[in-house]
């Protein structure tokens, strides 16, 4: 199986011309909202790339992912320019591919054609919601019509497409979490985000919080969402590629929200204990012990955190003890054996 690398290269805010309640570009990225000119960007572009390239070992596949703004909005030389430095490295041989990432009403026909023409292969759609009342309340600026319109776009012109969404968005529920994660599977998307909300100081969100129009979702809730829609994509087939902000993101400066430094963890593990549960509820299993065989790589999940998940297993259904060891299994598809 060939291995995979991105090199990310940040673009700020700038490529945005909407301000949604949750955005803080500058935390995100760690980078200031002041724009260098393009000749020095370009050789930033160059040096990542460089750099990054000697820690790459051979026979890997790597993709320049553009992130942290809304590619297809910043200026259109700047645009190009990023593109057309992206793609010598593409003819080069030295990369294999350009993926951006930028929200729904970013997106054309002619934006399309320029991307293909310079090697962009995967395109990530800020979709956030698909509820128009959570759209709304969150200020993004455009309705679901049109994440649904440019993924058809999107896909119909051969690009691969990414779906990100947001958990705990105001006024959302986790009905329409749910229905996010179902819309985008149904797009077509390949790929999955999932990134639980977290509020940053100088945000309306901020704001919102501190006038009372706001409540976060407490780290609990945010952790069983994120694992519901997570479960709806395993079981489609999409491949979740992030749960929540990097640590690297500026998480910790978040004021409130779920900002776990290990969110993702948390959100994985959760799944586990659903699907243990519900092949456990069908055992007759007090007093017995268990094995709980998942796949290699897989233990942490319900070992870590101080054994949350099987203190947890343990607990509510009476075993003795429960053993985890590794099998020829699924992702999260773990197999029960009970013991006397």
């Amino acid at each position: 199986m060939k291995i995979h690398s991105n090199i990310p290269f940040f673009i700020p805010h700038s490529g945005c011309k909407n301000s949604c309640v949750f955005c803080s570009q500058v935390s995100i990225t760690g980078k200031s909202r002041n724009q260098p000119g393009l000749h020095e960007e370009l050789w930033e572009l160059e040096n990542t790339l460089e750099s990054a390239l000697k820690t790459i070992s051979n026979g890997t596949e790597v993709q320049l992912a553009f992130f942290g703004g809304s590619f297809t909005g910043i200026e259109h030389e700047r645009m190009t320019a990023l593109l057309k430095t992206g793609y010598g490295y593409i003819k080069q041989g030295r990369i294999s591919s350009i993926r951006i990432s930028t929200r729904p009403d970013y997106i054309s026909r002619s934006i399309l054609e320029l991307l293909k023409a310079h090697g962009v292969t995967d395109i990530e759609l800020g979709i956030q919601s698909i509820s128009n009342r959570v759209l709304r309340a969150s200020g993004r600026g455009h309705t679901a019509a049109a994440s649904y319109e440019s993924a058809s776009l999107i896909r119909d012109c051969g690009f691969n497409l990414a779906g990100q969404m947001m958990i705990g968005l105001p006024l959302s529920t986790a009905r329409d979490e749910l229905d996010t994660a179902d819309a985008i599977i149904e797009m077509g998307a390949t790929s999955a985000r999932i990134y639980p909300t977290v509020v940053f100081s100088g945000t309306a969100l901020s704001d919102m919080v501190r006038n009372g129009t706001y409540i976060p979702l407490s780290e609990e809730d945010a952790v069983l969402h994120s694992a519901l829609c997570l479960d709806k994509f395993v079981r489609a087939g999409v491949a979740v590629l992030k749960i929540g902000l990097h640590s690297s993101e500026g998480l910790a400066a978040a004021e409130y929200g779920a900002n776990h430094p290990a969110i993702g963890e948390l959100v994985k593990s959760r799944l586990y204990y659903l699907r243990l549960y519900e092949q456990l509820k069908e055992e007759n299993c007090r007093g017995k012990a268990a094995v709980i065989y998942v796949k290699n790589g897989e233990t942490s999940k319900l070992t870590g955190h101080g054994g949350g998940v099987i203190n947890r297993l343990t607990r509510e259904f009476g075993l003795k003890k429960i053993e985890v060891m590794t099998a020829d299994v699924g992702l999260y598809s773990p197999v029960i054996k009970i013991k006397e």
